[in-house]
């Protein structure tokens, strides 16, 4: 099969197209034709080999994300078919184990003790076929195309956890979103716009900001060129923001926590900026602040944003759509940040 191919860890110029070995299914495996595959900053981490949990084998096949068709199974698979549309998922999980808690049973697959990483500790979906077993594929539905599917999935997903199954943004509130150019924050507005609140985007230009006041946001701040705290309590009358959808980190962060009000919930799916900063403990519990994060999304979250999808009720932020073997342009793309939403591959037919 054509794929993306790395025999070493570095910059985008170690990603090599070319040919390697199709995957053969075992009897639990799902062997999927891929059409689209989302670009994932998770790719660019383990590209770099800068995963601290995890280390690739080379040769080795990056992506997280994807859709297509399933063209093989194996003997146990019952819940698939050769021709059913379908997404493989990136955390894939053992579906049941023997710890005294099992997180798969009780909806939590996303952190499963014993998880493995598409496109870390296995092949994953820059490539004309990807291999899964049959716990982690989910169905797409009809009305959504192969593109938009792995234009939306990982960010949709994962921003819909922070602010609806950590956050539980409610109808009336007001929340601050940051780094609403970004494709878990453009993905981000949209949710919190959907479940009635008031949104504030934080960028770090203009233009990003402009995009994000199309995705629904209400007013917006360049922290660049403007203090975020000071700005979030001019925006509300001084008196901060009942949740904070945060991916920046470090000063911003910091900012974010002190924006909060009284119960209010900030919820992290990782920082692009300083991952360890110093928190006020003493504040945090005056203020009854919660603080949470999530581990990208389980599957039941996918299949929700994907029904969202297809229904209209969420769009897709595309940047750009590229040649799957262009894949190394799109990383240079995501790495400079100057883009809003996210970068698709598309396989050839």
């Amino acid at each position: 099969m054509k794929a993306v191919v790395i025999r070493a860890h570095g910059g985008p110029e170690v990603m090599q197209y070319g040919e390697i070995e199709t995957p053969k299914v075992g009897p639990n495996d799902v062997l999927i034709k891929l059409e689209a595959v989302g670009v994932n900053r998770f790719d660019v981490s383990a590209r770099r080999g800068d995963v601290p949990y995890a280390k690739v084998s080379f040769p080795h096949v990056l992506g997280v994300e994807g859709a297509g068709r399933v063209v093989d199974k194996g003997n146990n698979v019952a819940t698939f078919d050769v021709g059913d549309r379908v997404m493989p998922m990136l955390t894939t999980s053992r579906g049941l184990c023997r710890h005294p808690v099992c997180y798969c049973a009780q909806g939590y697959d996303n952190i499963c003790a014993d998880f493995d990483k598409l496109g870390l500790t296995h092949w994953g979906t820059y490539a004309e076929y990807v291999k899964v077993t049959h716990h982690n594929v989910i169905r797409i539905p009809d009305k959504l195309s192969s593109v938009d599917a792995a234009a939306g999935q990982v960010a949709m997903a994962t921003a819909w956890e922070l602010a609806m199954s950590r956050c539980k943004i409610r109808q009336g509130e007001t929340v601050l979103v940051n780094a609403a150019g970004g494709a878990v924050g453009s993905a981000a507005v949209q949710i919190a716009r959907l479940a009635g609140a008031r949104v504030i985007a934080s960028a770090g230009s203009d233009e990003k900001l402009e995009r994000a006041k199309q995705f629904g946001a209400d007013a917006v701040v360049n922290y660049n060129r403007q203090n975020l705290l000071d700005e979030v309590k001019r925006l509300t009358g001084g008196r901060g923001v009942d949740a904070v959808i945060e991916s920046v980190g470090g000063t911003i962060l910091q900012q974010s926590i002190e924006a909060l009000v009284h119960n209010g919930r900030l919820a992290t799916a990782g920082s692009i900026g300083r991952a360890k900063v110093e928190i006020d403990i003493f504040r945090l519990l005056r203020k009854q602040i919660w603080l949470t994060g999530t581990h990208f999304a389980p599957k039941e979250t996918n299949k929700v944003v994907l029904n969202l999808l297809a229904e209209g009720k969420l769009r897709p932020v595309l940047a750009r759509l590229f040649p799957l073997a262009d894949a190394p342009a799109a990383h240079q793309m995501l790495e400079s940040r100057d883009f809003v939403g996210n970068m698709v591959l598309q396989v050839a037919p």
